[in-house]
Protein backbone atom coordinates (compact mmCIF):
# COMPACT_ATOMS: atom_id res chain seq x y z
CA UNK A 1 0.00 0.00 0.00
CA UNK A 2 1.41 3.45 -0.77
CA UNK A 3 1.46 6.54 0.80
CA UNK A 4 -1.35 7.66 -0.62
CA UNK A 5 -3.80 5.14 0.11
CA UNK A 6 -4.15 4.12 -3.46
CA UNK A 7 -3.00 -0.30 -4.25
CA UNK A 8 -0.63 -1.39 -6.11
CA UNK A 9 -2.32 -1.63 -8.85
CA UNK A 10 -2.87 2.04 -9.66
CA UNK A 11 -1.16 3.85 -12.05
CA UNK A 12 2.68 3.96 -11.36
CA UNK A 13 3.70 5.82 -14.87
CA UNK A 14 4.65 9.60 -15.47
CA UNK A 15 3.09 8.80 -18.27
CA UNK A 16 0.18 5.84 -19.28
CA UNK A 17 -1.57 4.95 -22.42
CA UNK A 18 -5.17 6.30 -22.47
CA UNK A 19 -7.81 3.63 -22.46
CA UNK A 20 -9.76 3.79 -26.10
CA UNK A 21 -12.53 2.42 -24.50
CA UNK A 22 -13.03 5.19 -21.98
CA UNK A 23 -12.33 7.91 -24.56
CA UNK A 24 -14.60 6.31 -27.65
CA UNK A 25 -17.72 6.11 -25.10
CA UNK A 26 -17.47 9.22 -23.28
CA UNK A 27 -17.87 10.44 -26.97
CA UNK A 28 -20.63 8.84 -27.84
CA UNK A 29 -22.30 10.28 -24.81
CA UNK A 30 -21.48 13.74 -26.05
CA UNK A 31 -23.06 13.17 -29.33
CA UNK A 32 -26.21 11.58 -27.76
CA UNK A 33 -26.61 14.52 -25.09
CA UNK A 34 -27.04 16.98 -27.74
CA UNK A 35 -29.50 14.79 -29.71
CA UNK A 36 -31.48 14.81 -25.82
CA UNK A 37 -30.95 18.34 -24.96
CA UNK A 38 -32.41 19.96 -29.05
CA UNK A 39 -35.75 20.71 -28.73
CA UNK A 40 -38.35 18.97 -31.44
CA UNK A 41 -35.79 16.60 -32.36
CA UNK A 42 -37.53 12.80 -32.87
CA UNK A 43 -33.84 11.56 -33.29
CA UNK A 44 -34.34 11.41 -29.90
CA UNK A 45 -37.05 8.66 -29.73
CA UNK A 46 -34.28 6.63 -30.64
CA UNK A 47 -31.60 7.10 -27.75
CA UNK A 48 -30.90 4.16 -25.66
CA UNK A 49 -32.51 6.66 -22.53
CA UNK A 50 -35.92 5.56 -24.66
CA UNK A 51 -35.67 1.74 -24.08
CA UNK A 52 -33.73 1.64 -20.54
CA UNK A 53 -33.89 3.36 -17.25
CA UNK A 54 -30.20 4.47 -17.95
CA UNK A 55 -28.83 7.05 -20.34
CA UNK A 56 -26.02 8.80 -21.75
CA UNK A 57 -25.24 10.78 -18.40
CA UNK A 58 -24.56 7.10 -16.69
CA UNK A 59 -22.16 7.08 -19.24
CA UNK A 60 -20.17 10.13 -19.09
CA UNK A 61 -20.59 10.37 -15.08
CA UNK A 62 -19.25 6.74 -15.08
CA UNK A 63 -16.24 7.75 -17.73
CA UNK A 64 -15.33 10.82 -15.81
CA UNK A 65 -14.82 8.74 -12.70
CA UNK A 66 -12.39 6.06 -14.66
CA UNK A 67 -10.68 9.15 -16.26
CA UNK A 68 -10.28 11.19 -12.92
CA UNK A 69 -8.26 7.80 -11.42
CA UNK A 70 -6.14 7.83 -14.14
CA UNK A 71 -5.73 11.66 -14.19
CA UNK A 72 -5.68 12.21 -10.36
CA UNK A 73 -4.62 9.15 -8.74
CA UNK A 74 -1.03 9.26 -9.88
CA UNK A 75 -1.26 12.86 -7.89
CA UNK A 76 -2.30 11.20 -4.91
CA UNK A 77 0.37 8.43 -5.64
CA UNK A 78 3.45 10.80 -6.16
CA UNK A 79 2.97 13.86 -4.34
CA UNK A 80 1.00 12.46 -1.31
CA UNK A 81 -2.85 13.37 -0.54
CA UNK A 82 -2.41 17.04 0.27
CA UNK A 83 -1.04 18.18 -3.24
CA UNK A 84 -3.84 15.45 -4.67
CA UNK A 85 -6.39 17.27 -2.90
CA UNK A 86 -5.17 20.79 -4.55
CA UNK A 87 -5.06 18.74 -7.87
CA UNK A 88 -8.77 18.04 -7.52
CA UNK A 89 -9.66 21.76 -6.23
CA UNK A 90 -8.26 23.28 -9.36
CA UNK A 91 -10.08 21.08 -11.66
CA UNK A 92 -13.45 22.24 -9.22
CA UNK A 93 -12.47 25.49 -10.06
CA UNK A 94 -12.42 25.16 -13.46
CA UNK A 95 -15.64 23.29 -13.90
CA UNK A 96 -17.50 26.00 -11.78
CA UNK A 97 -16.51 28.61 -13.88
CA UNK A 98 -17.39 26.48 -17.10
CA UNK A 99 -21.01 25.72 -15.49
CA UNK A 100 -21.25 29.68 -15.12
CA UNK A 101 -19.71 30.71 -18.38
CA UNK A 102 -22.19 28.21 -20.01
CA UNK A 103 -25.60 29.04 -18.36
CA UNK A 104 -24.74 32.88 -19.03
CA UNK A 105 -23.56 32.44 -22.66
CA UNK A 106 -26.63 30.03 -23.54
CA UNK A 107 -28.79 33.25 -21.85
CA UNK A 108 -26.84 35.37 -24.38
CA UNK A 109 -28.04 33.62 -27.28
CA UNK A 110 -31.51 33.38 -25.90
CA UNK A 111 -31.71 37.05 -25.81
CA UNK A 112 -30.06 37.61 -29.13
CA UNK A 113 -32.18 35.64 -31.06
CA UNK A 114 -35.31 37.93 -29.04
CA UNK A 115 -33.35 41.05 -29.47
CA UNK A 116 -32.38 40.75 -33.15
CA UNK A 117 -35.75 39.17 -34.14
CA UNK A 118 -34.20 35.90 -35.94
CA UNK A 119 -36.50 33.80 -33.70
CA UNK A 120 -39.74 31.95 -35.11
CA UNK A 121 -42.91 33.93 -35.56
CA UNK A 122 -44.56 34.51 -32.46
CA UNK A 123 -42.03 32.61 -30.09
CA UNK A 124 -39.65 34.25 -27.65
CA UNK A 125 -36.74 32.40 -26.90
CA UNK A 126 -36.11 33.90 -23.55
CA UNK A 127 -39.00 32.38 -22.03
CA UNK A 128 -37.70 29.53 -21.97
CA UNK A 129 -38.64 28.44 -18.14
CA UNK A 130 -35.43 27.46 -17.26
CA UNK A 131 -34.06 30.74 -17.36
CA UNK A 132 -36.84 33.15 -17.66
CA UNK A 133 -36.55 34.25 -13.75
CA UNK A 134 -33.22 35.54 -14.03
CA UNK A 135 -34.68 38.35 -16.26
CA UNK A 136 -37.68 38.87 -13.44
CA UNK A 137 -36.00 38.57 -10.26
CA UNK A 138 -32.34 39.04 -11.53
CA UNK A 139 -30.91 39.87 -8.07
CA UNK A 140 -31.41 36.79 -6.91
CA UNK A 141 -31.03 34.46 -9.46
CA UNK A 142 -27.74 35.89 -10.21
CA UNK A 143 -26.98 35.64 -6.51
CA UNK A 144 -28.35 31.97 -7.02
CA UNK A 145 -26.03 30.97 -9.68
CA UNK A 146 -22.70 31.64 -8.12
CA UNK A 147 -23.51 30.21 -5.23
CA UNK A 148 -25.34 26.98 -6.59
CA UNK A 149 -28.62 27.60 -5.10
CA UNK A 150 -30.01 28.37 -8.71
CA UNK A 151 -29.34 25.47 -10.68
CA UNK A 152 -31.47 25.69 -14.26
CA UNK A 153 -32.68 22.44 -15.90
CA UNK A 154 -30.56 21.37 -18.80
CA UNK A 155 -27.12 22.97 -16.79
CA UNK A 156 -27.29 20.34 -13.83
CA UNK A 157 -24.73 18.16 -14.54
CA UNK A 158 -21.76 20.24 -14.32
CA UNK A 159 -22.84 21.51 -10.69
CA UNK A 160 -23.45 17.72 -9.84
CA UNK A 161 -20.09 16.64 -11.32
CA UNK A 162 -18.26 19.78 -9.15
CA UNK A 163 -19.46 17.88 -6.06
CA UNK A 164 -18.56 14.63 -6.95
CA UNK A 165 -15.25 15.58 -7.57
CA UNK A 166 -15.26 17.80 -4.10
CA UNK A 167 -15.41 13.73 -2.18
CA UNK A 168 -12.92 12.07 -4.19
CA UNK A 169 -10.43 14.11 -1.23
CA UNK A 170 -12.93 12.25 1.43
CA UNK A 171 -12.46 8.95 -0.90
CA UNK A 172 -9.03 8.80 -0.88
CA UNK A 173 -8.90 10.15 2.69
CA UNK A 174 -11.43 6.80 3.83
CA UNK A 175 -8.91 4.66 1.81
CA UNK A 176 -5.51 5.32 3.52
CA UNK A 177 -7.54 4.73 6.91
CA UNK A 178 -9.23 2.22 5.75
CA UNK A 179 -8.68 0.39 2.46
CA UNK A 180 -11.40 -0.53 -0.17
CA UNK A 181 -13.93 -1.75 2.86
CA UNK A 182 -14.13 1.71 4.16
CA UNK A 183 -14.22 3.06 0.98
CA UNK A 184 -17.00 1.00 -0.43
CA UNK A 185 -18.80 1.56 3.24
CA UNK A 186 -18.65 4.88 2.46
CA UNK A 187 -19.96 5.33 -1.25
CA UNK A 188 -22.53 2.72 -0.64
CA UNK A 189 -23.75 4.78 2.64
CA UNK A 190 -23.59 8.24 1.04
CA UNK A 191 -25.59 6.66 -2.11
CA UNK A 192 -28.50 5.04 0.09
CA UNK A 193 -28.94 8.09 2.62
CA UNK A 194 -29.60 9.59 -0.82
CA UNK A 195 -32.06 7.44 -1.73
CA UNK A 196 -33.36 8.02 1.78
CA UNK A 197 -33.53 11.73 0.90
CA UNK A 198 -35.15 11.66 -2.02
CA UNK A 199 -37.87 9.20 -0.49
CA UNK A 200 -38.69 11.08 2.20
CA UNK A 201 -39.58 14.50 -0.71
CA UNK A 202 -41.54 11.78 -2.79
CA UNK A 203 -43.27 9.87 0.20
CA UNK A 204 -44.84 13.27 0.97
CA UNK A 205 -47.03 13.60 -1.78
CA UNK A 206 -48.57 10.48 -1.32
CA UNK A 207 -51.90 11.23 0.28
CA UNK A 208 -52.57 7.77 1.61
CA UNK A 209 -49.26 6.04 2.33
CA UNK A 210 -48.87 1.96 3.09
CA UNK A 211 -46.84 0.96 6.49
CA UNK A 212 -43.84 0.78 4.62
CA UNK A 213 -43.74 4.07 2.52
CA UNK A 214 -44.50 5.76 5.62
CA UNK A 215 -41.81 4.44 7.26
CA UNK A 216 -39.54 5.02 4.49
CA UNK A 217 -40.86 8.44 4.63
CA UNK A 218 -40.26 8.83 8.10
CA UNK A 219 -36.38 7.17 8.28
CA UNK A 220 -35.23 9.70 5.52
CA UNK A 221 -36.12 12.99 7.23
CA UNK A 222 -33.17 13.40 8.62
CA UNK A 223 -31.30 13.03 5.34
CA UNK A 224 -32.90 15.83 3.72
CA UNK A 225 -29.96 17.99 4.01
CA UNK A 226 -28.63 16.04 0.63
CA UNK A 227 -31.87 17.35 -1.37
CA UNK A 228 -30.18 20.47 -2.60
CA UNK A 229 -31.81 23.01 -3.34
CA UNK A 230 -32.10 24.54 -7.06
CA UNK A 231 -33.79 27.76 -7.55
CA UNK A 232 -34.01 30.60 -4.97
CA UNK A 233 -37.59 31.42 -5.28
CA UNK A 234 -39.05 27.58 -4.76
CA UNK A 235 -37.82 25.87 -2.37
CA UNK A 236 -39.60 23.03 -3.07
CA UNK A 237 -37.19 22.63 -6.50
CA UNK A 238 -34.47 20.69 -6.27
CA UNK A 239 -31.22 19.57 -8.16
CA UNK A 240 -32.37 17.36 -10.99
CA UNK A 241 -29.35 15.63 -10.17
CA UNK A 242 -28.40 14.82 -6.62
CA UNK A 243 -24.49 14.55 -6.56
CA UNK A 244 -25.00 11.80 -3.51
CA UNK A 245 -26.59 9.38 -5.16
CA UNK A 246 -24.89 9.72 -8.70
CA UNK A 247 -21.47 9.54 -7.00
CA UNK A 248 -22.02 5.65 -6.46
CA UNK A 249 -22.17 6.04 -10.77
CA UNK A 250 -18.43 7.97 -10.08
CA UNK A 251 -16.80 5.78 -7.59
CA UNK A 252 -17.55 2.63 -9.20
CA UNK A 253 -15.53 4.18 -12.54
CA UNK A 254 -13.34 5.84 -10.49
CA UNK A 255 -12.46 1.64 -8.33
CA UNK A 256 -12.31 0.45 -11.86
CA UNK A 257 -9.29 3.25 -12.93
CA UNK A 258 -7.82 2.46 -9.87
CA UNK A 259 -7.48 -0.83 -9.55
CA UNK A 260 -9.94 -1.49 -5.94
CA UNK A 261 -12.29 -3.24 -8.57
CA UNK A 262 -11.08 -5.73 -10.59
CA UNK A 263 -11.95 -5.68 -14.28
CA UNK A 264 -15.14 -8.25 -14.56
CA UNK A 265 -14.57 -11.25 -16.47
CA UNK A 266 -16.27 -12.07 -19.97
CA UNK A 267 -18.31 -15.52 -19.52
CA UNK A 268 -21.18 -16.80 -21.56
CA UNK A 269 -23.68 -16.38 -18.14
CA UNK A 270 -22.53 -13.11 -17.50
CA UNK A 271 -23.58 -11.74 -20.68
CA UNK A 272 -26.81 -13.92 -20.91
CA UNK A 273 -27.25 -12.31 -17.55
CA UNK A 274 -26.88 -8.99 -18.71
CA UNK A 275 -28.52 -9.12 -21.63
CA UNK A 276 -32.51 -10.86 -20.10
CA UNK A 277 -31.71 -7.89 -17.98
CA UNK A 278 -31.99 -5.17 -20.05
CA UNK A 279 -34.68 -6.98 -22.33
CA UNK A 280 -36.50 -7.36 -19.15
CA UNK A 281 -36.48 -3.57 -18.27
CA UNK A 282 -37.67 -2.25 -21.74
CA UNK A 283 -41.57 -2.74 -21.10
CA UNK A 284 -41.13 -0.57 -18.16
CA UNK A 285 -39.18 2.09 -19.60
CA UNK A 286 -40.55 2.15 -22.92
CA UNK A 287 -43.28 5.08 -23.30
CA UNK A 288 -44.86 3.05 -26.35
CA UNK A 289 -45.30 0.00 -24.10
CA UNK A 290 -46.12 1.44 -20.62
CA UNK A 291 -47.66 4.70 -21.76
CA UNK A 292 -51.28 5.57 -22.59
CA UNK A 293 -50.45 6.37 -25.88
CA UNK A 294 -48.80 3.28 -27.00
CA UNK A 295 -49.06 0.56 -28.28
CA UNK A 296 -50.70 -1.78 -25.46
CA UNK A 297 -53.17 1.74 -24.55
CA UNK A 298 -56.62 0.45 -23.03
CA UNK A 299 -55.05 -2.85 -22.27
CA UNK A 300 -54.77 -4.81 -19.10
CA UNK A 301 -51.12 -5.61 -19.68
CA UNK A 302 -50.63 -1.58 -20.07
CA UNK A 303 -52.35 -0.81 -16.92
CA UNK A 304 -50.57 -3.64 -15.16
CA UNK A 305 -47.20 -2.21 -16.49
CA UNK A 306 -47.63 1.31 -15.47
CA UNK A 307 -48.79 0.56 -11.87
CA UNK A 308 -45.73 -1.46 -11.61
CA UNK A 309 -43.64 1.31 -13.05
CA UNK A 310 -45.27 3.59 -10.89
CA UNK A 311 -44.81 1.46 -7.27
CA UNK A 312 -41.12 1.07 -8.31
CA UNK A 313 -40.61 4.90 -8.81
CA UNK A 314 -37.56 5.06 -6.45
CA UNK A 315 -36.51 2.10 -7.73
CA UNK A 316 -35.31 4.03 -11.32
CA UNK A 317 -35.63 7.60 -10.76
CA UNK A 318 -33.25 8.83 -12.33
CA UNK A 319 -32.01 11.99 -9.65
CA UNK A 320 -30.65 10.06 -7.15
CA UNK A 321 -30.33 6.90 -9.16
CA UNK A 322 -32.09 4.37 -7.83
CA UNK A 323 -30.55 0.76 -7.66
CA UNK A 324 -32.70 -0.67 -10.90
CA UNK A 325 -31.32 2.02 -12.83
CA UNK A 326 -27.56 1.71 -11.58
CA UNK A 327 -27.79 -2.08 -12.25
CA UNK A 328 -29.42 -1.38 -15.87
CA UNK A 329 -26.28 0.78 -16.35
CA UNK A 330 -24.18 -2.31 -15.37
CA UNK A 331 -25.62 -4.45 -17.34
CA UNK A 332 -25.56 -2.10 -20.79
CA UNK A 333 -21.79 -1.33 -19.76
CA UNK A 334 -21.04 -5.01 -19.35
CA UNK A 335 -22.36 -5.88 -22.39
CA UNK A 336 -20.20 -2.91 -24.37
CA UNK A 337 -17.20 -4.12 -22.60
CA UNK A 338 -17.35 -7.15 -24.07
CA UNK A 339 -18.40 -6.40 -27.40
CA UNK A 340 -15.08 -3.86 -27.74
CA UNK A 341 -12.56 -6.89 -26.64
CA UNK A 342 -10.35 -7.14 -24.38
CA UNK A 343 -8.78 -3.94 -23.70
CA UNK A 344 -10.25 -2.40 -26.71
CA UNK A 345 -8.99 -4.72 -29.72
CA UNK A 346 -11.93 -3.96 -31.66
CA UNK A 347 -11.35 -0.35 -31.53
CA UNK A 348 -7.66 -0.72 -32.67
CA UNK A 349 -8.34 -3.41 -35.20
CA UNK A 350 -11.86 -2.97 -36.31
CA UNK A 351 -14.94 -5.81 -36.74
CA UNK A 352 -14.84 -9.15 -38.89
CA UNK A 353 -17.81 -9.41 -41.31
CA UNK A 354 -19.27 -13.04 -40.40
CA UNK A 355 -18.96 -15.18 -43.65
CA UNK A 356 -22.85 -16.87 -44.33
CA UNK A 357 -23.67 -19.30 -47.13
CA UNK A 358 -25.50 -18.34 -50.42
CA UNK A 359 -28.79 -20.06 -49.08
CA UNK A 360 -29.10 -18.68 -46.13
CA UNK A 361 -28.70 -15.11 -47.21
CA UNK A 362 -30.96 -15.61 -49.64
CA UNK A 363 -33.48 -16.79 -46.89
CA UNK A 364 -32.72 -13.96 -44.99
CA UNK A 365 -33.13 -11.43 -47.86
CA UNK A 366 -36.27 -12.58 -48.79
CA UNK A 367 -38.04 -12.69 -45.10
CA UNK A 368 -36.39 -8.85 -44.83
CA UNK A 369 -37.92 -7.74 -48.02
CA UNK A 370 -41.18 -9.59 -46.85
CA UNK A 371 -40.90 -7.15 -43.53
CA UNK A 372 -39.64 -3.85 -45.74
CA UNK A 373 -42.25 -3.87 -48.57
CA UNK A 374 -45.39 -3.74 -46.56
CA UNK A 375 -44.49 -1.53 -43.31
CA UNK A 376 -42.73 1.15 -46.26
CA UNK A 377 -45.70 3.41 -46.48
CA UNK A 378 -45.99 3.68 -42.72
CA UNK A 379 -41.88 4.22 -41.93
CA UNK A 380 -42.14 7.52 -44.44
CA UNK A 381 -45.81 8.38 -43.45
CA UNK A 382 -44.52 12.32 -42.28
CA UNK A 383 -42.52 12.41 -45.95
CA UNK A 384 -45.61 11.56 -47.80
CA UNK A 385 -47.81 13.23 -45.74
CA UNK A 386 -46.30 16.58 -46.39
CA UNK A 387 -45.08 15.65 -50.61
CA UNK A 388 -48.56 14.04 -51.36
CA UNK A 389 -51.45 14.47 -48.49
CA UNK A 390 -53.84 12.58 -50.63
CA UNK A 391 -51.83 10.31 -52.08
CA UNK A 392 -50.80 9.37 -47.86
CA UNK A 393 -54.89 8.92 -47.10
CA UNK A 394 -54.86 6.27 -49.78
CA UNK A 395 -51.93 4.88 -48.73
CA UNK A 396 -53.33 4.38 -44.87
CA UNK A 397 -56.32 3.23 -45.86
CA UNK A 398 -54.72 0.81 -47.68
CA UNK A 399 -52.69 -0.91 -44.84
CA UNK A 400 -54.93 -0.90 -42.25
CA UNK A 401 -52.03 -2.67 -40.40
CA UNK A 402 -52.25 -0.65 -37.12
CA UNK A 403 -53.95 2.81 -36.06
CA UNK A 404 -52.05 5.36 -37.56
CA UNK A 405 -51.45 7.29 -34.35
CA UNK A 406 -49.33 3.95 -33.12
CA UNK A 407 -46.89 3.84 -36.28
CA UNK A 408 -43.58 3.87 -34.21
CA UNK A 409 -43.35 -0.42 -34.39
CA UNK A 410 -43.81 -0.39 -38.24
CA UNK A 411 -41.45 2.11 -38.63
CA UNK A 412 -38.77 0.24 -36.59
CA UNK A 413 -39.48 -2.80 -38.22
CA UNK A 414 -39.03 -1.23 -41.39
CA UNK A 415 -35.82 0.09 -40.82
CA UNK A 416 -34.44 -2.94 -39.30
CA UNK A 417 -36.04 -5.10 -41.89
CA UNK A 418 -34.42 -2.65 -44.67
CA UNK A 419 -31.06 -2.08 -43.04
CA UNK A 420 -31.09 -6.13 -42.95
CA UNK A 421 -31.22 -6.21 -46.48
CA UNK A 422 -29.21 -3.68 -47.53
CA UNK A 423 -26.97 -5.60 -45.63
CA UNK A 424 -27.43 -9.04 -46.83
CA UNK A 425 -26.67 -7.36 -50.96
CA UNK A 426 -23.86 -4.88 -50.39
CA UNK A 427 -21.42 -8.24 -50.61
CA UNK A 428 -18.35 -9.34 -48.46
CA UNK A 429 -16.57 -6.97 -49.46
CA UNK A 430 -18.89 -3.72 -48.48
CA UNK A 431 -19.67 -5.43 -45.46
CA UNK A 432 -16.36 -5.81 -44.06
CA UNK A 433 -15.02 -2.30 -45.61
CA UNK A 434 -17.81 -0.83 -43.47
CA UNK A 435 -16.92 -3.09 -40.25
CA UNK A 436 -13.31 -2.16 -40.50
CA UNK A 437 -12.04 0.36 -42.32
CA UNK A 438 -15.02 2.80 -41.86
CA UNK A 439 -15.30 2.28 -38.43
CA UNK A 440 -11.55 2.98 -37.77
CA UNK A 441 -11.65 6.02 -39.74
CA UNK A 442 -14.61 7.08 -37.46
CA UNK A 443 -13.68 5.41 -34.25
CA UNK A 444 -10.72 7.88 -33.79
CA UNK A 445 -12.91 11.08 -34.41
CA UNK A 446 -15.22 9.71 -31.55
CA UNK A 447 -12.20 9.00 -29.12
CA UNK A 448 -11.30 12.77 -30.21
CA UNK A 449 -14.69 13.74 -29.04
CA UNK A 450 -13.97 12.31 -25.61
CA UNK A 451 -10.75 13.70 -24.90
CA UNK A 452 -12.09 16.99 -24.66
CA UNK A 453 -15.34 16.14 -23.04
CA UNK A 454 -15.53 19.03 -21.01
CA UNK A 455 -15.05 21.45 -23.89
CA UNK A 456 -17.71 19.81 -26.44
CA UNK A 457 -20.66 19.35 -23.45
CA UNK A 458 -20.35 22.96 -22.72
CA UNK A 459 -20.63 23.96 -26.55
CA UNK A 460 -22.95 21.29 -27.09
CA UNK A 461 -25.58 23.22 -24.72
CA UNK A 462 -25.89 26.27 -26.06
CA UNK A 463 -25.41 24.02 -29.39
CA UNK A 464 -28.46 22.11 -28.21
CA UNK A 465 -30.75 25.23 -28.17
CA UNK A 466 -29.42 27.11 -31.31
CA UNK A 467 -30.37 23.68 -33.05
CA UNK A 468 -33.86 24.02 -31.99
CA UNK A 469 -33.93 27.69 -33.09
CA UNK A 470 -32.53 25.86 -36.70
CA UNK A 471 -34.90 23.55 -36.54
CA UNK A 472 -37.78 26.12 -35.84
CA UNK A 473 -37.07 28.67 -38.81
CA UNK A 474 -36.49 25.41 -41.56
CA UNK A 475 -39.30 23.19 -40.34
CA UNK A 476 -39.09 19.84 -39.09
CA UNK A 477 -39.21 16.86 -41.24
CA UNK A 478 -36.54 13.92 -41.92
CA UNK A 479 -34.08 16.00 -44.55
CA UNK A 480 -34.11 19.19 -42.02
CA UNK A 481 -33.50 16.76 -38.56
CA UNK A 482 -30.70 15.05 -40.35
CA UNK A 483 -29.33 19.01 -41.82
CA UNK A 484 -29.39 19.71 -38.41
CA UNK A 485 -27.98 16.96 -36.08
CA UNK A 486 -25.29 16.35 -38.64
CA UNK A 487 -24.16 20.16 -38.45
CA UNK A 488 -24.51 19.17 -34.94
CA UNK A 489 -22.13 16.64 -34.85
CA UNK A 490 -19.74 18.45 -36.70
CA UNK A 491 -19.70 21.15 -34.55
CA UNK A 492 -18.71 19.11 -31.74
CA UNK A 493 -16.25 17.35 -33.64
CA UNK A 494 -14.59 20.55 -34.97
CA UNK A 495 -14.59 22.28 -31.35
CA UNK A 496 -12.71 18.72 -29.90
CA UNK A 497 -9.90 19.25 -32.41
CA UNK A 498 -9.89 23.04 -32.14
CA UNK A 499 -9.52 22.53 -28.25
CA UNK A 500 -6.98 19.47 -29.18
CA UNK A 501 -4.78 22.04 -31.06
CA UNK A 502 -4.83 24.90 -28.38
CA UNK A 503 -3.40 22.20 -25.78
CA UNK A 504 -1.29 21.11 -27.22
CA UNK A 505 0.70 24.84 -27.37
CA UNK A 506 1.71 24.70 -30.90
CA UNK A 507 2.91 28.16 -30.96
CA UNK A 508 5.77 26.88 -28.34
CA UNK A 509 7.58 24.49 -31.09
CA UNK A 510 7.25 27.90 -33.01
Amino acid sequence: MTESGLPPTAPQRAKRRRDLRLDFFRGLAMFIILLAHTPGNTWTLWIPARFGFSDATEIFVFCSGMASALAFGSVYLKTGWFFGTARIAFRCWQVYWAHIGVVLATVALMLALDKTGMGAEGKTYANWPSITRIFSHTQDYILGLFTLTFVPGLFDILPMYLVILAMVPVVMGAHRIGGRPAVFALVGGVWLAAQLAGYARYGARIEAPAAWEAWLTWAGRPFTVLNLTGSPWNENVQWFFNPFGWQIVFFTGFAFGTGWLPAPPVTRRLLWIAGLYILATIPFAWHKLHGGGGYLAGTDLQVWLFDVRDAARPLWWKTGVGLLRYIHFLALAYLFWAAVGDGGARLRDGWTAVRRSVGRRRVFALFAAAVALPTAPYAYVETIAEALPALNDRILAAYPLIDAERIGLPQLAHLAAAGGLIWNTVGGRARQWILRDAFLAAAPVIRKVGTQSLAVFMVSIALSRFNGWWLDIIGRDVWTRFLVNGAGFAILIATAYLVGWFKRRPWERR
